[in-house]
């Protein structure tokens, strides 16, 4: 059975500039916590399949991540943004 890496740390609040740079330290959070959660999920998977109980913190409700909700917004604005732009070059490209 795998073993769960222990759980991202969300940055702290001085660790953001707010600048909208390219590799922000909320988006390696982001996908740090994706992983988490995809190993988290798996194991829990694994031991419902064998009817064994599952621990809370492998519950779906304690795999959520812990960001501020008005920076989850500027965090999902700023993807949105980046996609529309990524959309548009690919419609010049072409």
């Amino acid at each position: 059975m795998r073993t769960l890496p222990p759980k991202p740390e969300p940055p702290g609040r001085d660790d953001c500039c707010m600048s909208g740079c390219e590799y922000c330290v909320w988006d390696l959070y982001d996908e740090d916590m994706h992983e988490y959660q995809k190993h988290a999920t798996a194991i829990r998977e694994a031991l419902e399949a064998k009817g064994m109980p599952v621990p809370q913190h492998l519950r779906p409700e304690s795999l959520r991540d812990s960001v501020d909700p008005s920076m989850r917004a500027f965090l999902d604005m700023e993807r949105q943004m980046e996609q529309r732009i990524k959309d548009q070059e690919d419609q010049d490209d072409s």
